[in-house]
């Protein structure tokens, strides 16, 4: 029950400000505890500490209503102490919760803010090109009729150049960092995070078919995924070792 150590990355100042929901279950009597685990359950959309919360409320409730039997205060007592020992249990769960429940929302973010300014550069582009086509010239009936002189050298005719498709930005599974993993369609923090430690396990990836196995990607993530990965070559760790020998 320390609130010494440390649970996320984002630091000791950070896990202690978000920790002052344990202070409410030292109210004497636990007569507010009970609204810790509430706002905890709803913070991070943990039904169960949200029950608790409900459970502790009815408790205190049966506790007040017996005061006068002289049992009340025996669980008001035994109540306080009960939820005070659970804050502390739940804390380091509640903090590593909220640290990726934060981290899935600026990613989720980004991603909204990306697929804005894409749909906006591929509007203007459209745009641009339309105005910047220079005006047809006007030919006359009388220059159409004139034939044109023999030795007159009728330049090529230039073919129109196509633009090129917008080229998407690869990201190497084996080099990027667990933001740009976390940043790529279909992926997320959570399973970035797990794409590093296998990548630091096995020494990198040999392909994307090697990678979608051992990440256990799905049908319709495979797809998604595919088009925004490459994979850059890596030194096989298993070296066989096997030989003729030397006599010596």
């Amino acid at each position: 029950m320390t609130v010494d150590k440390i649970y996320t990355d984002r630091g000791k100042s950070w896990e202690m400000k978000n920790s002052w929901w344990v202070l409410l279950t030292f109210v004497p009597f636990g007569i507010i505890s009970f609204i810790a685990f509430l706002y905890t359950g709803s913070k991070v959309k943990n039904q169960r500490w949200r029950l608790y919360g409900f459970v502790y409320l009815a408790v205190l409730i049966i506790a007040f209503a017996t005061a006068v039997t002289g049992i009340g205060a025996a669980v008001a007592l035994t109540l306080w102490i009960i939820t005070i020992i659970h804050a502390f249990k739940i804390r380091p769960a509640y903090l590593v919760q909220l640290d990726v429940l934060k981290n899935n929302e600026q990613q989720i973010a980004n991603q909204e803010i990306t697929k804005l300014r894409e749909e906006a550069e591929v509007k203007f582009k459209v745009d641009r090109q339309t105005k910047n086509q220079p005006p047809q010239p006007k030919v006359n009936n009388e220059e159409g009729s004139v034939s044109k002189p023999q030795n007159q050298v009728v330049p090529p005719k230039v073919e129109e150049s196509v633009p090129f498709e917008k080229e998407v930005r690869k990201i190497d599974i084996n080099t990027a960092a667990e933001s740009e993993i976390a940043a790529i369609p279909a992926i997320g923090i959570i399973l970035a995070k797990k794409v590093v430690k296998k990548r630091q396990d096995l020494g990198g990836f040999q392909s994307f078919e090697q990678f979608s196995e051992i990440m256990e990607l799905k049908g319709h993530t495979i797809e998604k995924v595919k088009q925004s990965v490459t994979f850059s070559m890596v030194e096989e760790t298993n070296v066989s070792m096997s030989g003729r020998m030397i006599d010596f």
